[in-house]
């Protein structure tokens, strides 16, 4: 066992003693942790490796073990808190296990008969003093000793252990910016590297992963070598190491766009990042299990359980009431009942376990501190099965080295099993359906979408205008859509969503800019029925398809519609307005250029024509005709006349 411990450290001790000692103030010396054996088993040796770094000219190690503590306590150690001593402290010189790259090994036998006296079956604080040569100390750290129980052999097959689930989630700011162009965030890719070099260093432990599919697409479109390479290992990967579950295409918090009336916009962001994931990593993301978000409500489940969402993942802070933390109920499963009454099966991801691994004293003792929290649950009552969901903590980036290092401690930890979620879900079913707990929501206060979900309501109103003008899909309409899906993004504050608007509004404007008719005209019409010319000029290299909306003062009639759908080819184009007089003289008519949608919105031109009439009115036709008749009849008759009279002689 001491081997094994010892080699596990090894590569610890070789990474962080590259980067030499730190440099301290003169008189001072500093204490880090830089590797520990993870547990003792029965009288074992606790291996330490410690950096000590500053003058150490006359200085002492002095070791301290304390009582025992349990969940609280162990998560009191952040704060200093620690229990009585036990036994005596032990001291040694730091010259005596200093070498030259500042790193001080010890090598302690632990146990009933060791230099630091602990019992099996338990969790004790160690302190470590680095004392002065006056007996002032000049730094400490706390960490934790794992103690293992001892079981006996009749007894083992009753001991269960604690089932272990990983879900970790890497989001960040969409790549697209508002100038068009995709720089990935650099945060982002290296938490998706830590994922993958994390996933590819233990390739037993499973990890169920969530990847933002916009800096997926993004690495694909780009030329930096880095990027492709960092796709070649996520492809592999996905396909052997982890399990891939479905995230909206950019950052989405499916309740705020629930209430703002805007449901379709997180299931189109569902839909689009499902089809990058099948597209660039050749793997279906699973919809099954979904994280809750920090807002969600009972409605909430009801919006996801439409979208295929089977059984959730829920942070304990966020139940009511909230599992507690003495008696490892975050560990059992759960239920969550949706507004339609549909209970759900849920696990509690517990927020403590997160909070290990921001350890401000390094990886090492996060990892530590999470595999002492672990043991304390699965030995609360080993004869239980219980689960436990890891997840990375909120709105901090994912550490390499941190999550390295944990994944190494459970993948040998002898009282706990990692395994995907799913088989937990299932351990889960298969135990006591008494011991599922039903709790309600505790949501955090969203952020109002109300004014985004308007603003983009416009927008997509606008684009779908200028994708008529277009005829249908098409790159130039599919590249303002593209704008228009970053503004969902909820690591958008409200200038920065303006700007991509901004680029939308002046994309589309550019279009509009692209069409001209002639100046105010006049035309003169010689006739009742006729087709006015008109002209317009496409800018476009594309067809553009028009409607020409008729508008007159009354004085003409159109007798095809007052709407008329046009194609206007590149170029200039001559198009032929029918039109009917009601009566001769000057008649105003404006035919306004529009975009083809059912509401018009976009007017592309206007322009106004003078109708000069001098054709006769009906009216005037009417007179005309009469008196022809009425002069027709009167020769008649004045001719019949004249024929039955006796000619004159001379």
């Amino acid at each position: 066992m001491r081997r094994l411990l010892l080699a596990a450290i090894v590569a610890v001790v070789g990474l962080l003693a590259a980067t030499g000692p730190a440099v301290a103030e003169s008189g001072s010396a500093t204490l880090s942790l830089v590797a520990q054996s993870p547990w003792i088993a029965d009288d074992g040796d606790l291996a330490l490796e410690l950096r000590i770094a500053g003058n150490t000219a006359e200085t002492t190690l002095r070791l301290q073990l304390h009582r025992t503590v349990d969940r609280r306590g162990l998560l009191a150690l952040r704060d200093g808190l620690l229990g009585d001593p036990l036994g005596g402290p032990v001291d040694m010189e730091v010259t005596d296990v200093l070498n030259s790259a500042g790193i001080a090994s010890l090598v302690l036998q632990v146990g009933t008969e060791g230099r630091l006296s602990s019992r099996p079956g338990g969790v004790y604080p160690l302190t470590v003093t680095l004392v002065g040569a006056d007996g002032s100390p000049l730094d400490s750290l706390i960490t934790p000793l794992v103690h293992l129980p001892i079981i006996p052999e009749g007894e083992a097959a009753a001991h269960r252990p604690l089932l272990v689930g990983i879900t970790l989630t890497v989001d960040g700011p969409p790549p697209l910016r508002p100038d068009g162009l995709l720089r990935p965030d650099r945060a982002t890719l290296h938490q998706m590297e830590a994922v993958v070099r994390a996933a590819q260093g233990h390739p037993d432990i499973p990890m169920d992963v969530r990847l933002p599919p916009a800096t997926v697409l993004s690495l694909a479109r780009s030329d930096d070598l880095d990027h492709a390479r960092l796709l070649a290992d996520l492809v592999h990967t996905v396909e052997e190491r982890f399990r891939l579950q479905s995230s909206p295409f950019v950052t989405a918090d499916p309740e705020a766009w629930r209430r703002a009336g805007r449901s379709d916009v997180h299931r189109d962001l569902l839909d689009h990042g499902d089809r990058v994931l099948i597209d660039q990593l050749g793997v279906i993301p699973d919809r099954s299990i979904a994280v809750l978000p920090t807002t969600a409500v009972a409605a909430t489940l009801d919006l996801l359980g439409q979208l295929g969402a089977e059984r959730f993942i829920v942070s304990a802070d966020h139940l009511e009431p909230r599992p507690s933390a003495a008696s490892a109920e975050s560990t059992l499963p759960a239920r969550l009942v949706a507004d339609d009454g549909t209970a759900y099966p849920a696990l509690v991801a517990d927020p403590d376990l997160a909070r290990h691994l921001t350890d401000p004293q390094g990886a090492v003792s996060a990892a530590q501190y999470l595999l002492a929290d672990m043991a304390l649950l699965a030995w609360s009552d080993p004869t239980v099965t219980r689960m436990a969901v890891l997840t990375a903590p909120d709105d901090l980036p994912i550490d390499a080295l941190t999550l390295d290092l944990v994944l190494g401690v459970l993948e040998k930890a002898p009282f706990l099993r990692v395994r995907p979620l799913p088989d937990l879900f299932d351990a889960a079913l298969a135990a006591d359906a008494a011991a599922a707990v039903t709790y309600d929501l505790w949501p955090d206060a969203i952020t109002s979408m109300s004014r985004r979900a308007t603003d983009r309501s416009l927008a997509e109103r606008t684009v779908a205008a200028y994708t008529a003008i277009l005829g249908g899909p098409h790159p130039n309409a599919a590249a303002l859509n593209d704008l228009l899906e970053v503004t969902a993004a909820a690591e958008l504050d409200t200038d920065t969503m303006n700007a991509y608007l901004t680029a939308v509004y002046t994309s589309v404007s550019e279009v509009l800019d692209a069409f001209t008719t002639p100046p105010d005209q006049s035309v003169r019409l010689t006739g009742r029925s006729a087709d006015i010319p008109f002209s317009v000029h496409n800018g476009l290299s594309t067809d553009a398809r028009v409607v020409l909306v008729l508008q007159s003062d009354g004085r003409l009639e159109f007798p095809e519609g007052a709407v008329l759908a046009v194609v206007l080819v590149p170029g200039n184009n001559r198009i032929a307005i029918p039109v009917r007089a009601r009566t001769s003289g000057n008649a105003r008519l404006q035919v306004t250029v529009r975009s083809p949608d059912d509401a018009q919105l976009l007017q592309l031109r206007s322009a106004h024509l003078m109708v000069r009439t001098t054709s006769l009115s009906g009216v005037g036709v009417l007179l005309f005709v009469g008196a022809v008749a009425v002069l027709a009849i009167w020769w008649v008759r004045a001719a019949r006349v004249r024929s039955g009279r006796p000619e004159e002689s001379t």
